[in-house]
């Protein structure tokens, strides 16, 4: 018997005390650890049920709730700071969300499938007021990192036991698994470890990478940058053991942005620091690679490498025909109005119905994150949510106007949040699947968040500094 379920189970009873408490922080990291184990919990018991991916989101409504009644209130006013009329847009968002729900139901009859449609745009309003909050608290949001990362590792070494053929229920995937296509007569099976697809798995390897990046830019000396710059090349490394390409180059389009915009905001005193680092770092990499590759089986690699390095030619096929050319389809299929929140979803079984009344178009459609959009919520629907997406940008701008006012290591965090959300938007285009997982939602949409609390963080960083000089004045 596993006892998977048993440590759930008693995670869940320690959460459930915490917040009958009102103990909102020390709940958060619970809510972190669930993510991680609804996986190993659906492996583990009988017909694999697919609703368990949702027990993080319904934690995080509940944390969400006991904030809510601690806070007294959303605290729209400072969430919204730097523009007001974002208030206006999120009453029309809402409408729209539960119309579209309810549009759904009536169309294919599943209350299931639109409760998934329903969770699938109300995660990241959850996932942003939760950044806002845990953001106002720096040291917190940089514990939740650190933790994200930690519970990153074991499950990481998952991963790599997988690809060895170590053969345990917990390291197979859900299902049949996802048979993957290396070159002409070379098909294998991806490595998942504790995850419930190789898909899954690639993605947290390489969310766990570009956080320990973000990590390293914050810390302060040398040891802890350089442990958490060879933890985010392990995760990296790992990460092409699942066959899924694009986790290498999230990573790589992470490190590239990120760079870029700290580039911006650095100030000169770090900038000799991080290149330093970087340059010990690439060292002890090479180092690692000669010394440990030829005692690791790196024979086994060479169909994952070389895989990992034919991503580039195929990049831009892949985001034309499901990034533009599904979006296309969708507007053909789903019209002004849309089909419906949840019709697009990625739902195994309950797919049945929606194919046998949409056609195989639908399939194709759902493939894309944009077609998702459009075939949900049709043009009129996307129209409403690309004015909140530009009311968004606009105060994310307005907010990185005033980085400068905070500590440097502040906005290394900041700059790195924003990097890891904003190289996620071409991925969601051409693949979508894993961004209906509410524990990926969740993440993304706190670390975009996250950015919403730079105008409460400056007045209190200002109101500080007044008070020390007044006291240094009475003095």
């Amino acid at each position: 018997m596993s006892l998977v379920p048993l440590l759930v189970g008693l995670v869940a009873v320690v959460l459930v005390f915490q917040l009958l408490q009102g103990a909102w922080r020390p709940a958060l990291p619970l809510v972190l650890l669930l993510g991680f184990l609804q996986d190993p919990l659906r492996k583990s018991l009988p017909g694999q049920p697919p609703l368990t991916v949702g027990l993080v989101l319904v934690a995080a409504v509940a944390c969400a709730a006991v904030l809510l009644a601690r806070r007294g209130g959303l605290e729209l006013p400072l969430l919204q700071a730097t523009l007001p009329a974002l208030g206006q847009w999120l009453p029309l968002y809402v409408t729209l969300l539960l119309l579209q729900g309810l549009h759904g139901l009536v169309r294919f009859g599943q209350p299931l499938l639109s409760l998934i449609g329903v969770g699938f745009y109300g995660a990241p309003l959850l996932g942003l007021w939760l950044g806002f909050e845990v953001a106002s608290e720096p040291p917190l949001l940089q514990q939740l990192l650190r933790l994200y990362v930690l519970f990153s590792i074991p499950a990481a070494l998952a991963v790599w036991l997988s690809h060895l053929g170590v053969d345990h229920p917990l390291l197979r995937e859900v299902g049949d698994g996802i048979l993957i296509h290396f070159r002409s007569g070379l098909s294998l099976y991806g490595a998942c470890g504790f995850w419930r697809t190789s898909e899954v798995a690639a993605w947290h390897l390489a969310a766990a990478a570009c956080l320990a990046l973000v990590l390293a830019t914050v810390a302060e000396d040398r040891p802890t940058v350089l442990a958490y710059g060879l933890l985010a090349l392990v995760f990296a490394a790992l990460s092409t053991l699942t066959g899924r390409r694009k986790a290498q180059v999230l990573v790589l389009l992470f490190v590239l942005l990120d760079a870029l915009l700290l580039q911006r905001w650095l100030r000169p005193p770090w900038r000799g620091w991080l290149l330093g680092n970087l340059l010990t770092l690439a060292g002890l990499s090479a180092l690692a690679s000669v010394l440990l590759l030829p005692h690791l089986g790196a024979g086994t690699l060479d169909p994952y490498l070389q895989r990992s390095l034919s991503a580039r030619g195929e990049l831009w096929d892949r985001f034309s025909v499901l990034g533009l050319a599904a979006s296309g389809r969708a507007v053909e299929l789903a019209g002004l109005f849309g089909l419906g929140a949840g019709a697009a979803a990625q739902t195994g079984v309950l797919d049945f119905r929606r194919i046998t009344q949409m056609g195989s178009s639908l399939v194709f459609v759902s493939e894309s994150g944009f077609g998702k959009l459009v075939a949900e919520l049709g043009l009129l629907g996307v129209g409403v949510l690309l004015a909140g997406l530009v009311l968004l940008v606009v105060l994310v701008r307005r907010n990185l106007s005033l980085l400068e006012a905070l500590p440097q290591s502040w906005i290394h965090l900041h700059v790195g949040l924003l990097a890891f959300a904003l190289v996620n938007i071409p991925f969601f285009a051409a693949a979508s699947g894993i961004y209906g997982d509410p524990f990926v939602l969740l993440l993304l949409s706190l670390a975009f968040g996250s950015l919403l609390a730079v105008p409460l963080l400056v007045a209190r960083t200002h109101a500080y500094e007044l008070q020390r000089l007044g006291g240094t004045d009475a003095a």
